[in-house]
């Protein structure tokens, strides 16, 4: 089929569906709903409001598909007639009602790679995992990452059966369509309607972003504003047609050109009332999202990643360290292992690159000891430099009146003390220089926290999808990638402050700005430093940018 030819059907078929009355309304019915959760999910609490909105957007999501089945293939009677249209639809639910609940639930979980629509994602941070569990979680994530994508494409085969399954029980004269041919169903949508409307607003946000220095305060925010409003409508249509495309394209892309009542034509039209009200709704999320994002948007605390900024030395080595400090940043972040001995270097990677007499060669860290180490010059994109032992690494920031945060890097090869013997040797000293810890593993946080209560000592998150409500700790460490406001307000409302690793470009330095982090982990340091000195306006594009990611 061409491309224009598909465009055409499909769009054609999606006016005559909202020429029913009683699909249109439902449509617009849940539009609403939708809109008024996304409003709500820019503000704290409610939880309980929230949760009944989605289950009612879902079972009411269940009630438009039987709907606009029901349309495609009933008569021209039943049509006309919107009582009569929903009562059909109405019984023939109720043999149909748990494949489309399944059909629903499925979609709304297929879906979390493309867009959450607003509220998928903070249901995920819902999620509380047990203490017991994070740590395999989070230690072996590239694991749980395997066995999510498996599962993926499992739920994705019982969906595309689910629809197969109702494809011959709404019309059961079309032949059953078997195994993974039924992917066309969800790809062709996907690629026809989602795609572009994702690569057009996301082309609508870099084209305000260039114009965001361009404008006058007022303006700029009243573009901003006219062009997020726009965007978020663009969008609830094309989220509309691509699921009405799934069903039309599992029922063989019925030509739907119904004949309506000339009597009854007033019937057969939008909906202009409900639709001005979703409308306005949609205008004061958008007022919503610009009060929040620009209340959030403040200076970042500065955090240089691993102790360099760009290229200026070997991270995690002295000698980029002294060149950083020039720059007066908060904090420098650096790592540490432990070696055979039980003592402490500072390096990112377990696997080392030496250079010894007999030439480069890839060395294990916790199988030698820290003399051995300090032997060697350690490499690293064709720059030498010597290891150093966290000691050594303190002694230089103390004298540098620089503040640390030392992440401690646990492996499945420490030692079974090791976390003791971390607190034995430098907990008082961190204490005192106001220095911060953090790690990947929950049990080791307590356990510090446990030895030495005063240790500042925060949990890094390297993936967004769990709650961190039940994991507290004195400040987190969230990924850039896939983090949300639900995950910001979690650990604000315990009083817990939130910095994010690693934003290196200005346009993400901007994003989570307005996404309301109280400090960025960087190997871009000044970049950052020329970012919190910006103005309030140069980031409306970046609120813009995140209400659309909620969509693509």
């Amino acid at each position: 089929m061409k491309p224009i030819n598909y465009y055409r059907r499909l769009f054609q078929t999606s006016y005559q569906l909202l020429k029913v009355r009683a699909v249109n309304l439902g449509w617009l019915l849940l539009l609403a709903v939708l809109v008024t959760l996304h409003i709500l999910m820019l503000n704290p609490g409610l939880v309980a409001v929230k949760i009944i909105l989605i289950i009612g957007f879902l079972f009411g999501l269940v009630f438009e598909l039987d709907l606009i089945l029901t349309a495609f293939t009933t008569n021209k009677t039943i049509l006309n007639q919107t009582d009569l249209l929903m009562l059909t639809s109405w019984r023939r639910l109720s043999k149909r009602w748990l494949q489309l609940t399944g059909l629903v639930i499925l979609l709304a979980i297929l879906w979390l790679p493309f867009g959450d629509a607003g509220f998928t994602a903070p249901v995920l941070n819902l999620v509380m995992l047990p203490i017991k569990w994070v740590d395999t979680v989070v230690l072996q994530r590239r694991i749980v990452v395997a066995i999510l994508a498996v599962l993926y494409v499992l739920l994705l085969f019982v969906f595309l059966k689910l629809l197969g399954y109702l494809r011959v029980t709404v019309k059961p004269e079309l032949v059953p369509i078997n195994g993974w041919h039924r992917l066309v169903w969800f790809v062709r949508p996907l690629v026809a309607v989602w795609v572009p409307m994702s690569v057009m607003d996301h082309l609508a946000v870099h084209g305000l972003r260039a114009l965001s220095s361009q404008l006058s305060n007022g303006v700029g925010s009243g573009t901003s504003l006219v062009t997020l409003v726009l965007l978020v409508v663009f969008s609830l249509i094309g989220l509309s047609v691509f699921l009405l495309a799934m069903v039309w394209e599992s029922v063989a892309q019925p030509d739907f050109q119904p004949e309506f009542s000339e009597d009854e034509e007033h019937l057969h039209s939008m909906a202009w009332f409900p639709a001005g009200l979703v409308f306005l709704l949609v205008i004061l999320f958008g007022f919503q999202a610009f009060h929040f994002g620009s209340i959030a948007a403040s200076p970042s605390i500065t955090i240089a990643h691993r102790g360099v900024i760009g290229s200026n030395g070997v991270p995690n080595s002295l000698d980029a360290f002294k060149r950083t400090v020039k720059h007066q940043p908060n904090f420098v972040e650096v790592d540490v292992q432990e070696t055979r001995d039980g003592q402490f270097v500072v390096s990112h990677g377990q696997d080392v690159n030496l250079r010894t007499s007999a030439g480069a060669k890839v060395a294990d860290i916790q199988k030698l000891t820290l003399n051995q180490l300090k032997h060697h010059h350690l490499e690293k994109d064709g720059k030498a430099t010597k290891i150093v032992s966290l000691a050594s690494y303190l002694k230089a920031a103390k004298e540098e009146h620089q503040r640390l945060i030392v992440e401690i890097k646990v492996t499945p090869q420490d030692s079974p003390n090791m976390v003791q013997r971390f607190s034995r040797q430098y907990a008082d000293q961190l204490i005192a220089n106001h220095d911060f810890v953090h790690t990947m593993s929950y049990q080791a946080l307590l356990r510090l926290k446990q030895l030495d209560p005063n240790l500042i000592v925060g949990y890094i998150v390297p993936l967004n999808i769990m709650s961190i409500k039940n994991l507290p700790a004195d400040f987190y460490s969230l990924q850039a990638i896939g983090l949300n406001t639900t995950m910001i307000r979690q650990a604000h409302s315990v009083g817990a402050p939130v910095f994010v690793w690693t934003p290196d470009k200005v346009a993400d330095m901007q994003s989570m700005r307005v996404l309301g982090v109280d400090g960025q982990i960087t190997n871009q340091l000044t970049q950052l430093q020329r970012v919190n000195r910006q103005l309030i306006k140069q980031f409306n594009w970046a609120i813009v940018e995140n209400v659309v990611n909620q969509f693509c």
